[in-house]
Parts: structure tokens; sequence; C-alpha cells
């Protein structure tokens, strides 16, 4: 008994097979011509994206510039500053175009968002990022090479953050001199702090501020130190002391009691 055949063998089964070949090569050149239009459609927006327009960095730039000179302070100079910019997650890593600054007193980093996907910029002025970093504040700024090796630029970290800087080839010795001016200032403000909060914590009181207290049995320069509102250091400071111990009937120097304070009696 035959089988009865199907519609699509009854449709070849006049084919020749070279023909039938023909049509199989002929349906995979489609296919892959489709795939490539496809994948350079997309590689033609991801560029449209990630490619800044014509100009933009240097109207970027200029635009920096100008709200550097509008950020700085009465009395504050500018030190030194590069052209650079930044590739942010939250702008799709776009470019964004701008110059860091070292004053004097602070490092600033003004920068232009990328210019909107979906929307044209408005013909009003950009709207500018201004990060500032006063001196006296923890952080410290490095050149670098960033992106594992494949640029270079200044790397920024805080204690809770780190910001990426690209500088290109023209603008590395600018770079590398605002680093350098950052990291004295930085120096400098440090060493202010630490010697500022010394002398407030150790300094003592001018001289008629300062009273003599006979050691009696059983007092400790502690015990006198709290009785006195002040601290051991103070005591040792005022009086010459190289350590801790006191002896009954010793002579020392101690803050004046405050008017109506009945703690020191």
């Amino acid at each position: 008994m035959t089988t009865p055949r199907t519609t699509k063998e009854w449709l070849t089964a006049g084919t020749p097979p070279e023909r039938r070949q023909r049509s199989l090569w002929v349906q995979v050149l489609v296919a892959l011509t489709s795939t490539t239009a496809l994948v350079g459609t997309v590689a033609l927006v991801a560029a449209a994206a990630i490619v800044p327009p014509i100009g933009a960095r240097r109207m970027a730039r200029d635009a920096a510039l100008g709200e550097v000179e509008s950020a700085m302070a009465p009395g504050e100079r500018i030190v030194a500053q590069a052209f650079a910019s930044q590739r942010r997650w939250t702008d799709m890593w776009r470019e964004s175009f701008g110059v860091v600054v070292a004053t004097d007193r602070r490092l600033l980093y003004v920068g232009a968002p990328p210019t909107p996907l979906l929307r044209p910029r408005d013909d009003g002025p950009l709207a500018l990022l201004v990060e500032s970093y006063p001196y006296d504040a923890a952080f410290t700024l490095e050149p670098r090479t960033i992106f594992r090796g494949r640029g270079r630029g200044l790397v920024l970290r805080t204690p809770g953050a780190r910001v990426d800087f690209i500088v290109d080839d023209a603008s590395w010795p600018e770079a590398e001199r605002v680093a350098q001016a950052s990291a004295r200032a930085r120096g400098a403000a440090t060493r202010e702090q630490q010697e500022s909060e010394g002398t407030a914590r150790s300094a003592p009181r001018p001289m008629d501020e300062y009273v003599s207290h006979i050691v009696r049995r059983g007092e400790t320069l502690t015990g006198l130190a709290r009785r006195y509102r002040t601290s051991p250091d103070v005591l040792r400071q005022l009086n010459r002391l190289g350590q801790d111990d006191i002896t009954v009937g010793q002579r020392l120097r101690v803050p004046k009691p405050a008017p109506g304070d009945t703690s020191t009696r």
C-alpha cells in the first residue's frame, strides 16, 4: 500500500536538487543580511549616544571656565587648572566635559552634562555641575591610569566615594600640576588643623586666671584636675611636671575657680 504524499512533498517532488540547494543559500544570505543590518543599526545608535556632538567639547569647556570665574570667592586665586571629563553611569557613560581647578582654598570641578538623548538641549545656558572640595576636608587627588590601564586621569578619593576625571595627553602636564598643588594645600591644611586642635586641648589660660594650691594628703593630680575643671596635661604644663606624682605640701598652680563654684572648696 502506497503512503499518501504531504503537500510539501507534492510541491518539491518536481524541484531539482540544485534548485532546492540554491533556495537554501538564498535564505541563509537573507538572514545574514538582516542580522548585519540590525547590528549596524544598533551600533550607529550606540555611537550616536556615546560620541559627543561636534563642538560639544569646546562649548562645555568655555561654559565651565566662565562658571569657575563666577564661583571664585573674594580674594581666592587659581593655582593650577586642567581640562578633564567624566563618564557617569547615570548619564549612560556618555562623556561630560569640564575643568578641574586647584585654588588656594579648595579643589573645584565644573562640568557640563552630556546632551539629552530623547530631546534636544534647550537654547538657554548650560546646567553645569559644580563640585567643591575644601582642603580641610578628607580627600586625596592623584594622577593615575584609569579604565584598567587604557587611559590616564585624576583619581579623587573621599571616605565614601571615588571620582575619576579623564585627562587627554594635551592636558596631562596641567593635570599633574593640579594634583601637586592640591597635595601641598591639603598637607598644609592638615598640619594647621592638628596644631590648632593640640593648642585647644593643652594651652593654659592667662596667668592672672591661676591661683596656688597646697597639696594635701590623699590628693592626686587627676583628682585636682577634676576638682578645678581642667586636665592633668594642663596641670603638668603649668607646674613643669614630668609625671603625675605629687607630694604633700607641694605648691601647685591651678586654674582660678569661677565665682560661686563650691566644688573647689
